[in-house]
């Protein structure tokens, strides 16, 4: 069996849901303040069909990820995801994730529990102990932490491999273990109990992703550390390039997306699905809201140093122009919804 690198399995849920949702709300956000070239004005169903093809390609990374991806039942459940998402509007799309990506993420997991299965049986029977057969039956408790019980059945090699294996690592089960007679097998719990651990671990994922998806949509309150910009014109700057426009102020939220944002605000409006900016003249325009300027003041959720990292070189492209781009990292910052 090949070996595979080891997946962070909640983490790496969380992160499709930071990455894989904010990117499609970032796409969303794009086409309406015409940061994609839509060939269709507002073209609902162009966003939507960019947004299906970021969804499933981050779905099938993470199944290489976890070195399941050639299996039947995760390409199964891949392809009726996509087939799903092939909604018109970005509703239907969005309704269609909620509904579909549990049942990826079950698929994923369950692959991944049984390939970890395989290896601690291949790596029990292949000790040296166990093969002489000397166990009528024994038992040997294992977790991601390493062998917990039984650890005087097994060889110190077998139990260094076992806590060293990097796909078993953060493994989220207790695995018990039968050896008996130079073999090893699986003492899985009763059916009935293992069903209903399943089914609540998966509730437990559909509330995390229901909360993800209305905090990037800025339908609910959004918390967190951050960073706070401040975008403002050169001083005594009259010349065209001296001055802070609406292109720029969407380059600094589309990087901020790009970096992990999991929210954004500016001058106090929160950008969500269907959010905008316009510059009238001297007037900055947020969700149809004037905003104050010069500064104009923009706020982020994530983590602060990949935010300011991310904003240095365009911070460099103000500076020769003589305009300002101040940012500072916050321990806690509220971006309130729509």
């Amino acid at each position: 069996m090949g070996r595979y690198e080891p997946v962070n399995w909640m983490p790496k849920y969380v992160l499709l849901l930071v990455i894989g949702i904010l990117l499609l709300d970032t796409l969303v956000a794009a086409a309406w303040l015409g940061w994609l070239p839509i060939p269709e004005k507002a073209s609902d169903r162009y966003v939507a069909k960019r947004a299906v093809k970021v969804i499933v390609d981050y779905y099938r990374q993470m199944a290489r990820s976890a070195g399941v991806h050639n299996t039947t039942a995760v390409n199964r459940a891949l392809t009726d995801m996509e087939r799903a998402l092939q909604g018109k509007t970005m509703p239907e799309i969005m309704a269609a994730l909620v509904s579909q990506s549990h049942g990826v993420e079950a698929a994923i997991g369950s692959e991944k529990r049984r390939h970890q299965r395989e290896i601690l049986l291949q790596i029990i029977e292949a000790d040296p102990k166990v093969r002489k057969g000397g166990y009528q039956r024994a038992t040997i408790l294992i977790s991601g932490e390493g062998v917990m019980e039984g650890t005087e059945l097994l060889s110190s090699a077998s139990i260094k491999r076992i806590r060293e294996e990097p796909f078993l690592r953060r493994m989220g089960e207790l695995i018990t273990i039968e050896v008996s007679n130079g073999k090893a097998g699986i003492i899985s719990p009763p059916g009935d109990l293992e069903y209903y651990q399943s089914m609540e671990l998966e509730l437990e994922q559909v509330k995390i992703q229901l909360q993800r998806v209305r905090e990037a949509s800025g339908e609910v309150t959004l918390k967190g550390v951050g960073v706070i910009i401040q975008a403002a014109d050169a001083p005594n700057g009259y010349l065209w390039e001296e001055i802070v426009h609406e292109q720029d102020i969407r380059e600094i939220v589309n990087t901020l997306y790009f970096a992990g944002a999991r929210g954004v605000e500016i001058g106090g409006q929160r950008l969500g699905t269907g959010g905008w900016v316009r510059c009238v003249g001297p007037v900055v325009v947020v969700n149809g809201k004037t905003v104050a300027a010069n500064p104009i003041m923009i706020k982020a959720v994530g983590k602060p140093d990949q935010l300011r990292e991310s904003l240095q070189e365009l911070q460099e492209v103000f500076a020769r122009t003589g305009k300002r781009l101040d940012i500072t990292g916050s321990e806690e910052i509220t971006l309130l919804p729509q």
